[in-house]
């Protein structure tokens, strides 16, 4: 039993850092959330320009990223497939369009929700 204790301790100080990472880029995931969510509004009315397309292909990118490392590895699966949506190129179509509400809605969940000591958090890190 012993031998498990400083396992628990670890693992315990680990959820304490992510949770502390996940404070310090909460405000920076929703800001780069609100960039795809405004994306998605101008795509369902057509209005998506290429600037806006582009700003929210990164920002979907940097999610990808940050959420991976700080223990949402589903939130980063979600984010990288709004940035394959939102790749250049032809209109989004009704489907993807979609899809595309369907996953920022997850998304904003996934974020809203943020990583808690039950995720599995250690297999993105």
């Amino acid at each position: 039993m012993e031998s498990s204790t400083p396992s628990k301790g670890r693992e315990c100080e680990l959820t304490q850092r992510i949770l502390k990472l996940w404070e310090r880029y909460k405000p920076l995931c929703l800001e780069r959330l609100s960039v795809i969510e405004e994306a998605r509004t101008a795509a369902s009315s057509t209005a998506l320009d290429d600037e806006l397309r582009g700003k929210a292909e990164s920002a979907a990118h940097k999610l990808a990223g940050v959420l991976g490392s700080i223990g949402l590895p589903e939130g980063s699966k979600i984010a990288s497939e709004i940035e394959a949506l939102l790749q250049p190129g032809d209109t989004i179509a009704p489907g993807q369009l979609l899809r595309l509400s369907e996953l920022v809605t997850n998304l904003r969940s996934q974020l809203t929700r943020g990583p808690t000591a039950h995720d599995d958090s250690s297999e993105m890190l």
